[in-house]
């Protein structure tokens, strides 16, 4: 497992030769084993987040440290996996085989299998092993990517809206699933979405995210499993929306200043 410390990052883009900030000054603390979920409107800089810390990006400015076996360093040494808002599987590989991407590394053959089949067995996809992506829902393929995603092992997990095309029905048994696994592995979970309830229903703190800035960081001491319809759900729903309205409502006053 790993935590994350960011210190002062931001990223600018230059589209035309005009600079346009992503982030700025993003100050955040994830401690190990911890499941923080990022939310924002669209354009925010939540996905511009998660790829930095990725090092899909390089940062303009900042430092982001990984903490492992309580030593700071950088991304060198560190675990680190992406699961997309699209599940990005291979069309030509089995549900099996694409799993199995993940080991490609791996020497002991006889090891890389039980892996697989091991993960097989918590996505409900041992029946569909030798099926190909085009054979299969999207809630299926997103658990192959999921699947996927386990047998690296990473010790930090970030996820870019993952259920966000699903149906409401997959989109919650999916969020149920990424919960278990995060209580019984206790991997170290990033989850930037733009639902509200779904960054309550999943994460330890939410993370509030405005036109690049962090405008607010939200503990959600709620027990697993938690019930959407209760009273305390309802409150820090409440409490997250007004905290976002009101970045939105400056926003729009300034325009007309």
């Amino acid at each position: 497992m790993a935590g994350v410390n960011i210190c002062g990052l931001a990223k600018i883009y230059y589209i035309k030769g005009a600079p346009i900030s992503a982030l700025a000054d993003v100050d955040l603390d994830i401690s190990d084993g911890s499941f923080v979920t990022v939310v924002g409107k669209s354009g925010c800089g939540k996905s511009t987040l998660l790829r930095l810390i990725c090092g899909l990006e390089p940062m303009t400015a900042g430092e982001i440290l990984f903490n492992t076996e309580g030593e700071f360093h950088s991304r060198v040494g560190a675990r680190v996996n992406m699961v997309f808002q699209e599940p990005r599987l291979m069309p030509w590989l089995t549900v099996e085989q694409n799993m199995a991407v993940a080991l490609i590394r791996e020497k002991d053959t006889q090891k890389s299998k039980a892996t697989v089949n091991q993960f097989l067995d918590m996505m409900g996809l041992k029946k569909f092993k030798d099926a190909y992506p085009s054979q299969i829902s999207g809630g299926m393929a997103q658990r192959v990517a999921l699947g996927r995603m386990l047998c690296y092992n990473p010790d930090l997990i970030l996820m870019d809206e993952p259920f966000g095309a699903l149906d409401a029905f997959t989109r919650r048994n999916l969020q149920k699933l990424l919960i278990d696994i995060f209580r019984e592995q206790k991997k170290t979970i990033i989850f930037v979405t733009h639902d509200v309830d779904e960054a309550i229903f999943l994460g330890q703190k939410v993370v509030i995210i405005e036109n690049g800035r962090i405008s607010r960081q939200v503990l959600v001491n709620l027990p697993y499993p938690r019930e959407i319809a209760s009273h305390a759900f309802f409150q820090l729903r409440e409490d997250v929306m007004a905290t976002i309205m009101h970045e939105e409502n400056i926003n729009i006053e300034r325009k007309f200043l």
